[in-house]
C-alpha cells in the first residue's frame, strides 16, 4: 500500500511538472506576437510558419515560374512561332477566300469576315498586340534596373505597352470609326475622302513616335530590331494601299492585301517584343557575350591618327626622326670621344639628319678601319635623305622594306642603350 502510494506520488509530482511547462508554453504563445522593422508578427524572436489550412506552409510557391521565365531562351522558338503566326494568316485569308464555295452561299459566316466585329482575324489581332503589350511590360521590368541608364529612358516601355494595348482596343470595338465619326460631326468637314484622315493622323504620331523612341531603345539587339522593322514596313504597306496607292485587279485582292498584311504587321511586332524581351533577361543575366566597344573605339581612333599622320607628313618621316635623333646622339657622344685623341688622316664623312627634318644633314666623321655609327642601314637613310633633300625629305624612306624598318629600329636601341650604360657605369 505504502509503495503504491509513493509511486502515485511521484507519478504526481511529474504531472505537475509537466502541467507547469505547458502551461509556460501556452502563456508564450498566447502573448501578443511583435513586429520587426518590416512590419512582419514575429513570436519569440522568430517568425511563425506560413500555413494555410488548404495548402500547408505552401513551399511549392518558391519553386513557381516567374513572368521571365516564361520568356524563350532558344531563338528556334521564335522561327517556330513565326512558321506558326504565317501559318494562321494564309489560313484566315484561305478560309476568307473560300467559305462561300464550301457553304454555298454569297454571305460569310461572321467569323470569317475579316476585319469586322466577331471575327476570327480580329481576335487573331487583338491577341498579338496583347501579347506585345505584356512583353512589353515585362522589358520594363528588367530595363528599369540597368545601372547606366540615368536620364530614365526605360519608361519609354511603358508608353510602348500603354500603345500597344489601345491598339488592341481599337482592333476589338473599331474606335477609331468611333474617332472619324466625331470628329466629322464637331468640326463639320471630312478635310478628304471619307474623312478617314482624322484617325490616320494621329495614329500616324502616336505609333510613329512611339515606335521610333523603342527601336532606338532596341538598337543593341539586331535581331528584335529588324523584326520592328518589318512590322513598320507592313503597317507602312498597309497605309498605302488604304488610300489606293498599290492599285490590284479587284477590290478583294486590295482588301485581302490590306488585313493581310496588317496581320503581318502586328505579328512581327510581338515577336520584335518577345526577342527584345530575351535579349534584356540574357543580358541582366550576363549571358551575353560582352562587347568590346572600347577597343573597338580606340582602333578607331589609332587608324584616324595614323591616317591623319600619313597625309600631314610624307611616310617614312617618323622613322627618319627617330633615325636622326639616334644618330645625333651617337655623333655628339662619339664627337666628345674623338676631341682628346688625333685626328688620323684618311677618315670618311658620313650624312646623318638632325632631330629636325628641315635642317641640313649632319656631316658625321668616321675614321679608318672603325666601324660606322650607323649601320649600312642607318647610312642608306641618311644617303636617301640627302639626295632627296631637294623635293621631299620622306618619300624615299618608303623604299626601305619592313625588315629593314625593323633592323634600323633594333640598332637605334642598342645604340641608345650601350650610350646609356657608358654614362651611368654600368
Amino acid at each position: 500500500m505504502t509503495l503504491q502510494s509513493s509511486q502515485m506520488g511521484r507519478g504526481g509530482h511529474r504531472d505537475d511538472r509537466r502541467r507547469r511547462l505547458l502551461a509556460e508554453d501556452l502563456m508564450a504563445n498566447s502573448s501578443p506576437p511583435s513586429q520587426d522593422s518590416s512590419g512582419t508578427s514575429v513570436r519569440n524572436g522568430e517568425p511563425p510558419a506560413h500555413k494555410s489550412e488548404n495548402y500547408g506552409d505552401a513551399e511549392f510557391l518558391q519553386t513557381q515560374r516567374r513572368l521571365t521565365d516564361l520568356i524563350p531562351r532558344r531563338l528556334i522558338s521564335y522561327l517556330l512561332l513565326l512558321k506558326v503566326g504565317l501559318a494562321a494568316i494564309g489560313g484566315l485569308i484561305a478560309l476568307y477566300v473560300w467559305i462561300p464555295g464550301l457553304l454555298r452561299d454569297t454571305h460569310r459566316p461572321a467569323m470569317a469576315e475579316l476585319g469586322n466585329y466577331g471575327s476570327l482575324g480580329n481576335w487573331f489581332a487583338s491577341l498579338l498586340l496583347l501579347t506585345a503589350s505584356l512583353l512589353a511590360i515585362i522589358i520594363y521590368g528588367v530595363r528599369r534596373h540597368k545601372v547606366d541608364d540615368y536620364h530614365g529612358h526605360y519608361h519609354v516601355w511603358l508608353w510602348a505597352a500603354a500603345c500597344w494595348f489601345l491598339m488592341a482596343t481599337d482592333v476589338a470595338a473599331n474606335l477609331h470609326e468611333c474617332l472619324q465619326k466625331v470628329m466629322i460631326s464637331l468640326s463639320g468637314s471630312r478635310i478628304a475622302g471619307d474623312g478617314s484622315v482624322w484617325w490616320v493622323v494621329p495614329t500616324i504620331l502616336i505609333v510613329g513616335s512611339v515606335g521610333s523612341r523603342v527601336l532606338i531603345d532596341m538598337r543593341a539587339s539586331r535581331l528584335s530590331s529588324l523584326a520592328l522593322i518589318l512590322a513598320a514596313t507592313a503597317y507602312v504597306t498597309a497605309l498605302v494601299a488604304f488610300f489606293h496607292g498599290i492599285t490590284l485587279q479587284s477590290e478583294v485582292y486590295e482588301f485581302l492585301l490590306i488585313e493581310g498584311v496588317l496581320l503581318a504587321g502586328h505579328l512581327f511586332l510581338a515577336i520584335s517584343m518577345g526577342l527584345h524581351a530575351r535579349y534584356v533577361i540574357l543580358d541582366a543575366e550576363g549571358a551575353l557575350p560582352r562587347r568590346s566597344a572600347k577597343k573597338k573605339a580606340e582602333k578607331k581612333k589609332l587608324a584616324k591618327k595614323s591616317s591623319e599622320k600619313k597625309t600631314d607628313e610624307p611616310a617614312g618621316d617618323a622613322l627618319a626622326k627617330d633615325v636622326a635623333a639616334g644618330s645625333t646622339d651617337a655623333a655628339d657622344s662619339d664627337d666628345d670621344e674623338d676631341e682628346s685623341d688625333d685626328e688620323p688622316s684618311g677618315d670618311t664623312w658620313v650624312a646623318v639628319d638632325p632631330p629636325h627634318s628641315s635642317a641640313q644633314p649632319i656631316l658625321k666623321r668616321v675614321m679608318p678601319g672603325e666601324s660606322s655609327p650607323a649601320s649600312p642601314l642607318g647610312q642608306k637613310v641618311a644617303t636617301l635623305r640627302t639626295d632627296s633633300s631637294s623635293t621631299d625629305s620622306g618619300s624615299d624612306l618608303s623604299k626601305l622594306s619592313k625588315a629593314e624598318r625593323k633592323a634600323l629600329k633594333k640598332k637605334l636601341i642598342d645604340e641608345r642603350l650601350s650610350r646609356e650604360r657608358k654614362t651611368s657605369n654600368w
